[in-house]
Order: structure tokens, then sequence, then C-alpha cells
């Protein structure tokens, strides 16, 4: 079909690859949940289509903008209609950034999702009857620096793939009434939890769960009041970012239904005459789309032009539901029953009718507009009257089985492919989306729209799908009530994975006094290598295979890391401004220390003579050594050693090697602790002391920032600069390699592992390698989130 092949032409030369592939994924991989098709979007930079060359964007016009989208909804609807919401929140940042409203912070914004491809999920009207589409959603309770938000989201497109999270939110106002603001936050704030909503497999690709947020806090920089215009009117900003909304997600739709009409020419079944004027009708939406998105470009984006995109996407959509029918029926009956992407295109398309506003909501200020008595006003509430909006025939509705809830998990090979023999040591050397379509439209919940347009503001995932996951129980974002007392002990000390990230404590709680009170005999116990006497190594880790080579490379490292740590701790020492942090910091010294000793202790509990641990570790670690503790250390040395920058040392450290490093380690005493209880210990202790460390790395930067604002851009600076290293560390490929060598070790094990629960849950023999690094990689992200925003460096995790 000649507009379809333009549009995938254009498509092309903005996002090169992404046609092919999708093409490369079986259409029903495409469309359920899994967020198969989000790695491609990523890949051919798709975050960054709408966004301004000038930000480092694609530049894309809207009248492009609805073509790219055109051609990636006939052949991915869940991903046209999911990301539209994205664009819709980065071209009402861009909008925001070009006017006399912005901040400066914006342009470092668009700049991050374009050079990061981050997703920003946006989902702001609830799919309730007579909810108003402005109408905030959650509310936001005011707290030192910023603000506490509560409230929930659904449906939520990309909420599980998202990065960045937009919304509205009511907050205080001057007057002591309330006032709508937009914010945008990391996905990755502890009190962010997904729960199952989406019912139907009908754009299931497009995740449109329900995210809640438990008194998530936020700095008050990324909490933005909006504002209306005269009589009640958007103002030019809020206009804007329904116009683009609008002509994207009407375009989606136009590209499923394209993706029918071109099936139907190409079959040549039907009358000449009726194919003609199948393609006139689907052409008839091409043109009145392409229409208002060149009369945007042209500068139209006040309210009278809102009101003639409406009219123009009401039309556009008649004519898609029109053209979907008719093309279907010129497939004919077995073209419907063999082939599922034909039912499934056909219960797509009628969606576009449940995306607000709908027509009943807007008739009156329509009406208004159409006879000149008044100007088109977009109401805070829904319509007036109960009427519903008219509803198109029931559609049958593609039968599909709908994956049970169940815990998130990737989906991984019958068999855990082994780690090849080259990299294994010598033995002896040790993914908001459109509603649901049902066989009864009418009973469809209403999808998300765009909420006040004002302006908006992670780590890498695993490039596994994801499963909708049980209701979580969210782990408030308040502080804990823990004792630095209680940290240090060993029975009662919490979890980095049970949430200790929310633990504070200061350099005056955790002195030498301190140290000396708790730690040997409450984190230790009086076990100096950090382990019981009663506990033992099993001869089976001596032998050689898989397991043994992955418990003495991941010991080896550790003994490497935490040497490497405690001598550049040691520079930290020396530039403390007081003596407060001198000796917190000599506690840490000795802390790492320690674990070195402990971890080369090991190496000889598993058969390495005393005389060989040297060489075993630089072995083992040559290649991760070369890839991960250098660069870190090229970045860190010159500060800390050079510069004396005791401020950007505890940075560096707490952030990037503590905050990254210390949920992958304590995964490791999880899964050891079945197999190895000496290493679990260890690995137990070892966590106890490093969750003080963060603790008071956090109070320290917190402190330092409250007395020195002025201070604050130089660490986030330095924040980026270290994230944007780490980024490019093949931590990854350490992992993957430890995880599948562990995998393949433990099947001889399996009895006596039994049901033993890496966390509460899920048994360690039924978890695979990705799993355990994707619940690493959540924890940490959580773990990184946290300190950040209490350290009031919370704009660093989205720049």
């Amino acid at each position: 079909m000649r507009s379809l092949d333009q549009a995938r032409a254009l498509c092309e030369s903005y996002l090169p690859g992404l046609v092919d592939g999708l093409s490369k994924i079986p259409f029903d991989q495409r469309e359920s949940s899994g967020a198969a098709t989000l790695p491609v979007f990523r890949a051919s930079r798709g975050p960054g289509l709408v966004i301004p060359k000038d930000y480092g964007g694609l530049g894309a016009t809207p009248l492009d903008a609805v073509r790219v989208m055109r051609a990636i909804g006939a052949h991915a609807p869940s991903l046209a209609v999911g990301t539209t919401m994205h664009h819709f929140s980065v071209a009402t940042l861009f909008t925001f950034a070009e006017s006399i409203k912005n901040s400066g912070m914006e342009w470092a914004l668009l700049e991050a999702i374009t050079s990061r491809n981050l997703l920003v999920s946006s989902g702001f009207a609830e799919g309730r009857p007579a909810q108003g589409i402005l109408a905030p959603t959650m509310t936001a309770t005011p707290a030192p620096g910023g603000y506490r938000i509560n409230g929930s989201k659904k449906p939520c497109s990309l909420s599980h793939s998202m990065d960045l999270l937009t919304a509205s939110v009511a907050v205080p106002a001057s007057d002591g009434g309330q006032q709508t603001a937009f914010l945008l936050m990391p996905a990755t704030l502890r009190g962010i939890t997904r729960h199952p909503f989406w019912g139907s497999s009908v754009l299931a690709g497009a995740e449109s769960d329900e995210v809640r947020l438990s008194d998530v806090y936020i700095e008050d920089e990324l909490v933005i009041p909006t504002e209306n215009g005269p009589d009640g009117m958007l103002d030019d900003l809020q206009t804007t970012g329904f116009i683009w909304f609008e002509l994207l997600i009407t375009a989606s739709y136009l590209g499923m239904a394209s993706a029918l009409v071109e099936r139907a020419l190409a079959a040549r079944r039907a009358a000449i005459t009726d194919r003609a004027a199948l393609g006139t009708r689907i052409e008839t939406a091409t043109q009145l789309l392409e229409g208002a998105a060149r009369a945007m470009m042209a500068g139209e984006t006040d309210n009278d032009a809102l009101a003639r995109v409406l009219m123009a996407r009401y039309g556009a959509q008649d004519a898609i539901a029109d053209a979907a029918r008719q093309a279907v029926e010129m497939l004919g009956g077995m073209s419907f029953i063999g082939s599922p992407d034909v039912a499934y295109l056909i219960a797509a398309c009628q969606c576009v009718a449940f995306h607000p506003p709908s027509r009943a909501s807007i008739a009156a200020a329509m009406v208004d507009y159409l006879d000149g008595s008044g100007p088109f006003l977009m109401s805070d509430t829904g319509p007036a009257a109960a009427t519903p909006a008219p509803q198109p025939p029931p559609v049958p509705t593609p039968q599909r089985e709908t994956a049970p809830v169940r815990a998130p998990q990737p989906v991984p090979a019958a068999t855990p492919a082994p780690a090849p023999e080259s990299a294994r040591p010598p033995a002896g050397a040790a993914v908001s989306a459109s509603p649901p379509a049902p066989a009864a439209p009418a009973a469809t919940t209403a999808p998300t729209g765009p909420a006040p347009v004002a302006k908006p503001a992670s780590l890498a995932r695993p490039a596994t799908p994801y499963v909708v996951a049980p209701t979580e129980t969210p782990r408030v974002a308040g502080q804990s009530t823990m004792t630095a007392d209680d940290a240090a002990d060993w029975d009662n000390a919490t979890s980095l994975f049970d949430g200790a990230e929310g633990l504070r404590l200061t350099a005056r709680d955790c002195d030498l006094r301190y140290w000396f009170a708790n730690v040997p005999e409450r984190t230790l116990r009086g076990n100096v290598v950090g382990y019981a006497p009663g506990l033992v190594t099993p001869d089976f880790l001596r032998e050689p295979g898989p397991l043994r080579d992955a418990l003495i490379q991941e010991v080896a490292f550790r003994a490497l890391a935490e040497e490497r740590a405690a001598r550049a701790i040691g520079y930290i020492v020396a530039c403390a401004p007081d003596s407060t942090t001198m000796e917190f910091y000599a506690t840490q010294l000795m802390d790492e220390t320690r674990h070195a000793m402990i971890f080369r202790n090991h190496l000889r509990n598993l058969g390495v003579d005393e005389r060989d641990v040297a060489d075993v570790i630089a072995q083992q670690t040559a290649a991760d050594q070369a890839g991960i503790l250098d660069p870190l250390e090229e970045l860190g040395m010159p500060i800390v050693r050079d510069q004396q920058d005791f401020l950007g040392g505890v940075v560096l450290l707490t952030i990037l090697v503590e905050g990254f490093l210390a949920p992958s380690f304590e995964l490791s005493e999880r899964k050891w602790r079945p197999l190895d209880p000496r290493m679990a210990d260890m690995e137990k202790g070892a966590g106890i002391d490093e969750v003080r460390h963060l603790a008071v790395g956090t109070s320290i930067i917190r402190e330092h920032l409250h007395q020195h604002p002025d201070d604050k851009e130089r660490l986030v600076e330095l924040i980026r600069g270290g994230m944007r290293l780490w980024e490019q560390l093949p931590v990854a490929d350490q992992l993957n390699r430890w995880e599948n060598w562990f995998q393949e070790g433990i099947a001889p094990h399996v009895a006596m592992i039994g049901d033993y629960e890496i966390w509460d849950g899920r048994r360690l023999v039924d978890t695979t390698p990705e799993e355990r690094i994707q619940k690493a990689l959540e924890v940490t992200s959580t773990v990184h989130s946290t300190r950040l925003t209490d350290m009031g460096l919370g704009r660093a995790l989205i720049f």
C-alpha cells in the first residue's frame, strides 16, 4: 500500500532497523506481555524520535512522527500505543524547555533521555467513568526538601519497563487550597510498586498494569505546578501536549487498520470498486491526521487548534473503525479463522474509541466552539450527564491464553547454557496503553490519557521478559527506625533485600567507640574469620567443576575488590575534615581490610595452598580487574589522592562502589547459604558492615549539602560521570559468568538444597541465572535511587 510503504520508509530513515527487527519477532510475542519489542525500539533510538536535534534527539516533525507511528502500529500495535505516552511526555518537556517558563533543567533531562534511551511512562487519566482527565490521581504531602507522593495510576503504559515516571499530582497551593502539578521521578524509587491490572490479551504488550506510589519521596525541583489560561482554558503548554497525544495515539490505530487494508487490497478478493472505496476510507483518516499535523507545524497550537485536532481525531476514528471492518469482511471468514493476526487487529482497532477525551465529555464545549457562543474549554471534570458514549458493535476477540499471575521471572531456556570451557578457569587454579478489547467493548475500562502539561524532569535492566507480578507489598519510603546498635547486631540487622536502604546513621553514631563496642561482639560474635568454628566447607566444593569455578572466582574477586577499596579509603581518612569523619572512615578501613583477609582465608578453605593464594587471585581476577576495578580506580584515585577531595571521594565510594556492589554481594550470601555456610556467613557479616557504610556516607553528603547547597551541581556532575562509566563496565558479563557456572554446578545437589528459599516465596532450585541477576539489579536500583534522593541528589538519577 503506497502510503503505508512511504510511512515504513520514513520510519527506517528515523529508526534504522526497527521494522526489520520487529518483523523477526513472531506477532504473538510482539503483542504479549514481556516487552519483547522494547529492546528493538531502544536500539533504534526510538525514545528520541520527537525530541529536537538541539537536545540530541532525532527531531521528527509532527507530520513525520504521525507517519512513523503509523508504520509502527502496523507492525507492533502494543509498542505503538505504549510508546505514544512516552512521546507525549517528552514532547511536553521540550515544549516547556523552549518556553519562557523553563528552569534550565529541561535541557539536561532531554539529553539524558536521548543519550541513554530512557523510556518515560505516562498515564494521567484513570479508566473510570466521569474521571476528569485533568484531575490528579495522586497527592503530595510537603516534606523537608520535597514531597511524599501517594496514589495510583491504572492503566499505566510501560509500567514494567519505564525508566522515568510522570504523573499529575495535587499539591498544597499558597491560598490554602490544592493546585495541580506535574512530577517526574525515577521509576526505581522505593515505594513504587506494580500490580496486575490488564485483563485482556489485546495490547498486552503495552505493559498497562497498575503502578502504586506509597509514601514516595521526591525532591521539590521535580514537582512543577501548572497553570490554566484565561476563562479556564488550558495554557499553551498543556494544549500543545494534548495535540501531540491525539495525533500520535490516533496514528497508532491508523497503522493497525492500515495493516488490515493492505492485506485486503493484496488479496484482490473483492470487486475493484469496493477495494477503491476501502482505500479511500483509510486514506480519509490519513489525510485528517496529516492535515492536523501540518497545522501544528505551522504554529497552530492554541485552544482553537486543539478543538480542530479533536474533530480530526474523531473523524479519523470513525474512518479507522469502518476501514478495519470492511477489510476483514473482504478478507473473508477463512482468513479470520486461519490467521489470529486478523482477529487481533480488528479487536485492537476498536480501542481507538476508548482514549480520552470521549466525545460525550467535550460535547458541550465543542458545540460552544462551533456555534461561536464561547471558547473551547477542556473541562477538568467528566461529562455532566451519565449518558455513555456511543459504543462500537461487539468485535470478536482472538482467543489467546492469558499467562497466570506469578512472581516476576525471566523466561529461561529449558536447560541453562553452561559457561564455555574457554571462559572457565583451570580446574586446579581454582514490558498508557489502550484498554482491553473484550467481546463487548462497552465493558472495557477507559485508557490512559494525557494530563495537564507542565515541565517534567536507572540502571540498566537485563533484557528479560516480564511476567505479570502478584500484588506487591510496598516498602514505604520512610526512614528506618532501627537503632545504630541493632544495625550492627547479627540477629537484628536488616539486609538490603529487606529494606535496609532506608537506614539512617551518622558519623557521630558510628565513631570508634561505637565500632569497638558493637562490631567485634555483635557483628562478628568473636569470629575473626567471619564464620562460626562449627561450620565446614563441603568436600564437593574442593572438586573441579562449575560450582567450584564459580565460588573460587567470586571469592578471589571479593578479596581483591575489598583490598583495593581499603587502599582508597586510606586517602579518605587522610583528608577527612574533622575527627568524627576521620574516626568513621578509619573503622571502614578496618572493615574493608578485614573483608579482604577473610576472603583470602576462604580460598585456603577451598583447597588453595597458602603460598598460591596471591597467584590464584591474580589469575582468577585478571579480566575483571582490568575491566571493572582498574577503571573505577582511575576515576576515583585522582579525586582522593591528588585533589584530596573528601566529599568527592565519599560520593564515589558510597554511590558507585558500595551502592552498586553491595546488593550483588548479598545475593551471593543467599545463594551460597545451603551449599557453603562459611561463605554465606562471611557475606552476611560483610553485608552488615556495607549497610552501615552506605548509611553514614549518605548522611555525610546530606549534611554537607544542607550547609553548602552551592556544591550540589558539582557533586551531581561527579555522579553523572561515574554513572556513565559504570554503564560501560562489563559487570553484566561477570554476573552472567558466575551465575551460569552456579546454575550448572547445583544440578547434582538439588536434593540437598531442597526447599530452601533464596528470598520469600522463591526456592533457590527454581530460579534461573537471569532471575537472580535481575533481582540483584532491582535491589541495586532501589538502593541507588533511595540513597541519592536521601542525599538531595535525586536529580542525578535522570540526567
